[in-house]
């Protein structure tokens, strides 16, 4: 009986074993906004930020962050990225710093920014996937209003290179706060 009992977990650890090993990394490509919290040597402050991820194989990705800076213009930068076995995802950014995190649910993820010397700072973003859902009704001929075909689907959004074009109102290269609270107000639908 000890022996049935031993082979049983032996064979349950390896069945599992081999189910984590062989499990897909989430699809992560999208555009992520959210808040930052910022604790630098001034004290701490609050902001906005977006992570726009375009690319990904398997469990690498790679894509930039959109935040605005002290003077108020949107300031960009690359990164690249892996969802870790542990199901961590850790990201190195082009200047400085690297960034952890995890997905806390499907369409929400934490990441925690950590740069060290003269600038040191720590940021915690609290990002969620963006969005679109559309959808679609037809009726029947004779106006009953009977419902033959419903379709709904879900967009991610990776045209944000397009809209900060466009909210850049002076076109100079440098997309101010102002600029985007100017084009968001424009491209409200209520």
């Amino acid at each position: 009986m000890k022996r049935f009992a031993l082979l049983s977990i032996l064979f349950a650890v390896l069945a599992l074993t081999a189910s984590v090993a062989g499990a897909q990394p989430p699809e992560l490509r999208g555009t992520w906004r959210g808040s930052s919290h910022i604790m630098e040597a001034a004290g701490p402050r609050e902001g906005q930020c977006a992570y726009v991820i375009n690319v990904q194989e398997g469990q690498l990705f790679s894509g930039y962050k959109l935040w605005f800076d002290a003077k108020k213009v949107l300031q960009k930068e690359t990164f690249t990225g892996v969802f870790g076995d542990d199901g961590n995802l850790y990201i190195a950014e082009r200047d400085d710093g690297y960034t952890m995190g995890q997905r806390t649910s499907k369409q929400t993820m934490s990441l925690y920014y950590l740069e060290h010397g003269a600038l040191n700072k720590a940021i915690l973003y609290k990002l969620e996937r963006v969005h679109f859902v559309t959808g679609f009704v037809e009726i029947d001929i004779d106006g009953d209003r009977t419902l033959v075909h419903a379709e709904i689907s879900t967009h991610y959004p990776l045209n944000a290179e397009r809209i900060m074009a466009e909210a850049d109102t002076n076109k100079d290269g440098k997309l101010t706060e102002a600029e985007w609270e100017a084009w968001k107000q424009a491209n409200t639908y209520h």
